[in-house]
C-alpha cells in the first residue's frame, strides 16, 4: 500500500485543477487534509474538493484520533466511516482501553452498533448484508454488555438502537 495519498481540487473561478500527495496521518483527519491555499493561477479561494484518497484505519491513526479530541476522521458520521468488517478488532481493542477518553470510545461503541445494523436484514435478500459479521460483533458486544450503562450511548442513533438492542438484550427504554 502507498505511504501517500493523493488529493485533488478545481478553482471554481478559473477552473484549474491542482492535486497533491498527503502522508497517512494527513489524509486520515479532515481538519488536517484542508486544503485552504489560493489557486496558483488566479488566486482565487473558492475551489471545489474535487477528491482524496483515505487511508484504512490502522493503529498508527486510531493512537492519534483517540489522544486529540480536536482531531476526527470526518466532521459527520465518525462511526459510519469506522464500522467496516477489517476494522471489527481494531474498535475492540480500543473499546476495551479504559485510557481512552469516554468522547472517543462513545464514538467507537457507536461505530460498532452501525456494524450490526448494516449486517441486518430485515428483508430476505440484500446481497450487501453480511449476519457473520452482525453475530461477531453482537457475540463480542454481549461480552461487554456493562459499557452500555458505564458510556454516554447518545451518540448511537435512535434507528440503530432499535435494531441492534434487542439483539444484545438491552431494554430500548434505556434509550
Amino acid at each position: 500500500m502507498s505511504n501517500k495519498y493523493s488529493q485533488s481540487k478545481i478553482c471554481n473561478k478559473c477552473g484549474h485543477e491542482d492535486s497533491r500527495e498527503n502522508s497517512k496521518c494527513v489524509a486520515a483527519f479532515e481538519s488536517t487534509r484542508m486544503w485552504e491555499s489560493p489557486c496558483p493561477i488566479c488566486q482565487s479561494i473558492e475551489i471545489e474538493n474535487a477528491g482524496w484518497e483515505l487511508p484504512d484505519l490502522d493503529e498508527e491513526i486510531m493512537l492519534l484520533w483517540c489522544d486529540d479530541e480536536s482531531l476526527y476522521l470526518s466532521d459527520q458520521d465518525e462511526d459510519i466511516l469506522m464500522a467496516e468488517e477489517m476494522n471489527i478488532d481494531l474498535l475492540f481493542n480500543f473499546l476495551d482501553n479504559d485510557n481512552i477518553k469516554p468522547s472517543k470510545r462513545a464514538v467507537i461503541l457507536s461505530a460498532l452498533c452501525v456494524l450490526v445494523f448494516d449486517n441486518t436484514s430485515d428483508e430476505e435478500e440484500d446481497l450487501d448484508i453480511n449476519p457473520e459479521i452482525a453475530i461477531k460483533v453482537i457475540h463480542g458486544l454481549k461480552g461487554r454488555i456493562s459499557i452500555f450503562a458505564s458510556m454516554d450511548t447518545d451518540y448511537i442513533m435512535d434507528y440503530i438502537k432499535e435494531v441492534v438492542y434487542p439483539q444484545l438484550g438491552l431494554s430500548l427504554r434505556s434509550m
